[in-house]
């Protein structure tokens, strides 16, 4: 019967198959075949991209009238109505034109059904994958940071958090491929558990997102993308390389994917490892090492009445977190403990006696001497399309396992952290014959934590947040209409969160005995005590965008925003070693509603295009964590750690920020890009020291010259390029400087450097492999970023003992006294494509 069963649904899938038609053509520009343009029918998921030779193909296409949408960057967009018959094969060529403005026809998905950059009522910032292959970094957010509005907070070369327009932590929302990404986003010393290589593309909304994507895009949304589908019919991929001299970075990765007939595949694995990085001041920074492997694999099919793709990936980190412990005589890094120390039947035994790290040491590609945390992060996304009439309807869900454990000293965690979440998602879009466009939905997550148990003596188990369990559902609604010039786009969401945390009791608290017991227990201390709290909350915008005559552009966007808090800002009670803090939460803080104006001119000229964006962010009850003040007015320590607790108030966020890019038609050999940023915060009724909130990114300018070498039919060189950038930060002396939360910081000025080029084959002008050379801190100048949390990192040994690994804390009250960050850095980049077959032509 099952044979039966499904010899009638082949039979039905073929014959449906057999009575759709085939759209196939060529893209040229100039008599030249344009390589990696995106054809796409209009109201439908269906579209290809082209080959090296210019060639595309779409196949299984239910017979109608559509419109081919042709789009590639540096040409015009070109929209061309297509007749698609029964069992026909349609031929259509299409030739562009150049286009030196061409950022204003760059389409972008992540607000919704695809709209353009011009029209989108946000400031929207488009990553292209050469962007992304062209430059040497050490993580993916570090690869964005320098956008205009965009900032990262640092711990360390191989964790980063975004920051768009002054924001971050859960008021940012981090997707790869639409997966939420929720990996332990709440804390400092964890970063994106994101594999580089894995990112093709990204897409970056400078702005209020409440509304389709939840409370976690109260400021924005950072949206990673991975390589889109081959052409029907190729095998394709690539083998990527990696070096870098600073810290010793080496990665490579492999990827292959293919196409066939709609059926589509890709399978990637990568790794990356480095040792301790150096910089001008103290040399070689000891505890920055660390190590990465990812394996990702994606299969779907395509076909005409949508599409359905299932990604798995499981991501292993290892990585030390610095703590800045010094000689208080000489200033050099040392061990927590002498090398080797160990405890034997409760007793400390010092061990080898090694109290410096050597260069053998500093050179060890193994982060598991100083502190460290390794980090696992396995996910499943499932993915579906499914037209329905002129709309069509979208079902995602899926499932990811977050580790994390925190190791001090030895090779025992003292904190064990697991994180589930099944994120999910059900929306329907929709444009009807006038240009309305709807998209409906709910989405959200389930999410819990457990900890792991407590760790055999002699070691100290450390529970940062209790266990929990969060249910988020949303609703929303969008409508958007294209006019001839205008632009108009609005919508409506409301947002439930319900959080419940456990509460916990420990026995001997802190000491090697500590023990976690039930309720009750005489002399338990309350790590925990047991939360239940519903938020809800709605969100909405109205916006618009005017195209003026001569290629100028005004944009205007209104929108509340909200966000509950999160879990470490309710309930934290924790000794974190990573953290370098003791943090309190705070059981009474209220949601967070924001209330913003986003408005922005600009101009897409033949030569010269510009945005300036500006932005004004009203928030109530806005969370952030101060340090507190002892009982007489000295820094508050609790078991050797400054103590900080979250709070709230009223906050005032503002800022500017603009490019500037020059590309004259006549001279296509140059490009001069320029961007600024520059945020202001402000916290109404306080002090001085108080009136700015903590992480405010200081004002940049950053400046980059490219001239590109013309092609030539006789050279083997193709697309090379050589650089020269600079990057101004300005000081930043708006800061909340009370019980030394802040320090001011200093102006820097960084210059890189750059070259690159695809080698080809004299006959076949097929790449042959591409090679990028990049070097960051060009003159190996000492700074320290505003937001790296490194720079308050300072302590220094005491007498060896247990509590705290004989560690006294030191306030840091200037910035010699911290980490800086990383020196000169050259990166060697070498990609060599995979190309088994190139599809259909």
């Amino acid at each position: 019967m099952k044979r039966i069963y499904f010899l009638i649904m082949a039979f039905s899938i073929f014959k449906a198959s057999a009575q759709n038609g085939t759209l196939k053509g060529r893209v040229i520009a100039g008599g030249d075949p344009l390589a990696f343009s995106t054809v796409v029918l209009s109201g439908t998921t269906t579209g290809a991209a082209t080959n090296d030779k210019g060639y595309y193909e779409i196949k299984n296409i239910t017979p109608g009238t559509y419109q081919a949408i042709v789009t590639c960057v540096g040409y015009q967009t070109k929209k061309i109505k297509v007749a698609i018959k029964k069992e026909d094969i349609t031929l259509l060529n299409i030739e562009m034109k150049i286009d030196s403005a061409s950022l204003k026809e760059v389409v972008i998905t992540s607000l919704g059904i695809a709209t353009t950059i011009r029209r989108a009522p946000v400031p929207v910032t488009v990553v292209s994958h050469e962007a992304f292959v062209q430059q040497a970094s050490t993580n993916v957010i570090d690869a964005i940071a320098k956008l205009p509005g965009i900032t990262a907070i640092t711990t360390g070369p191989g964790v980063s958090k975004p920051e768009i327009n002054g924001l971050g932590y859960n008021r940012v929302l981090t997707l790869m491929d639409g997966e939420r990404q929720e990996d332990f986003q709440w804390g400092d010393e964890h970063g994106v558990l994101i594999d580089p290589n894995a990112v093709y593309n990204a897409e970056i909304i400078r702005g209020a997102a409440s509304l389709q994507y939840g409370a976690n895009a109260m400021a924005g949304v950072v949206s990673f993308k991975s390589q889109p589908s081959r052409e029907s019919g190729a095998v394709s991929g690539s083998i990527t390389s990696e070096y870098q001299t600073n810290n010793g970075l080496i990665g490579n990765s492999v990827d292959i994917g293919g196409n066939n007939n709609g059926l589509i595949w890709d399978i990637r694995g990568s790794y990356e490892e480095a040792h301790s990085y150096s910089d001008p001041h103290d040399g070689y920074v000891w505890g920055t090492a660390f190590r990465q492997d990812n394996i990702k694999a994606t299969i779907g099919i395509n076909r005409d009445w949508g599409y359905s793709r299932l990604m798995v990936s499981t991501l292993h980190r290892q990585i030390e977190i610095p703590d800045g412990n010094r000689d208080s005589t000489t200033g050099r890094f040392e061990f927590d403990v002498p090398l080797g120390a160990q405890f034997v039947n409760g007793k400390y035994v010092p061990g080898s006696g090694q109290v410096f790290p050597n260069r053998a040491n500093f050179l060890s590609y193994n982060p598991d001497v100083s502190s460290y945390q390794i980090l696992n992060h396995d996910e499943v996304w499932w993915q579906n399309s499914v037209n329905v009439g002129a709309g069509s309807i979208g079902a995602d869900i899926g499932y990811t396992a977050s580790v994390r454990h925190e190791i001090d000293t030895g090779n025992v965690a003292e904190e064990n952290m697991f994180v589930h979440d099944i994120p999910y998602s059900l929306k329907y879009q929709v444009e009807n014959n006038s240009g309305l466009k709807l998209t409906t939905g709910i989405n959200g997550m389930y999410e819990f934590m457990n900890n792991g148990p407590e760790p055999p003596s002699p070691y100290i188990g450390d529970f940062e947040i209790p266990n929990y369990h969060i249910f988020d559902m949303g609703g929303y609604g969008i409508l958007e209409k294209d006019f001839k010039n205008l632009s108009i786009s609005g919508g409506l969401r409301y947002d439930l969160r319900s959080i419940t945390g456990q509460a916990m009791y420990l026995a001997n608290y802190f000491t090697p005995e500590q023990e976690e017991v039930p309720a009750g227990t005489p002399g338990a201390y309350t790590q925990f005590p047991s939360v239940s709290k519903t938020y809800t909350g709605f969100s909405g915008s109205i916006g618009a965008t005017y195209q003026l005559p001569d290629h100028n552009y005004v944009k205007l966007n209104l929108a509340k925003s909200y966000r509950a808090p999160a879990i470490n800002e309710l309930t934290s009670n924790e000794l974190n070693p990573g953290a370098f803090a003791y943090e309190l939460g705070n059981i009474n803080l209220k949601a967070e509603q924001g209330y913003e104006v986003d408005a922005a001119y600009g101009n897409n000229g033949k030569d010269v295009n510009f945005e300036v964006d500006g932005f004004y962010n009203y928030i109530n009850n806005f969370i952030f964590s101060n340090r507190l003040a002892g009982k007489n007015g000295a820094d508050s320590i609790l078991l050797g750690k400054p103590v900080y607790k979250y709070t709230a108030n009223t906050a005032i966020i503002t800022g500017v920020s603009a490019y500037l890019n020059i590309h004259p038609a006549d001279a296509k050999w140059l490009e001069i890009d320029n961007g600024f940023t520059y945020i202001y915060t402000f916290l109404p009724g306080k002090t001085d020291s108080t009136r700015h909130l903590p992480w405010t990114p200081t004002p940049r300018l950053t400046s980059n010259v490219r001239f590109k070498l013309a092609d030539k039919n006789t050279s083997v060189f193709k697309g090379a390029y050589f650089e020269f950038g600079a990057e101004h930060d300005w000081a930043q002396n708006d800061i909340y400087s009370a019980q030394y939360t802040e320090l001011p910081s200093f102006a820097y000025t960084l210059f890189n450097a750059g070259i690159g080029t695809n080698f080809v084959g004299k006959k076949t002008k097929r790449t042959l492999c591409s090679l990028f050379i990049n070097c960051t801190n060009l003159m190996n100048i000492a700074y320290v970023d505003h937001t790296a949390r490194t720079q308050y990192f300072w302590a220094y040994n005491g007498a060896n003992e247990p509590t705290n690994f004989g560690r006294v804390p030191a306030i840091v009250t200037q910035q010699s006294e911290g980490i800086y960050n990383m020196g000169r850095n050259i990166g060697f980049k070498l990609i060599i494509p995979i190309g088994i077959t190139s599809g259909t032509h």
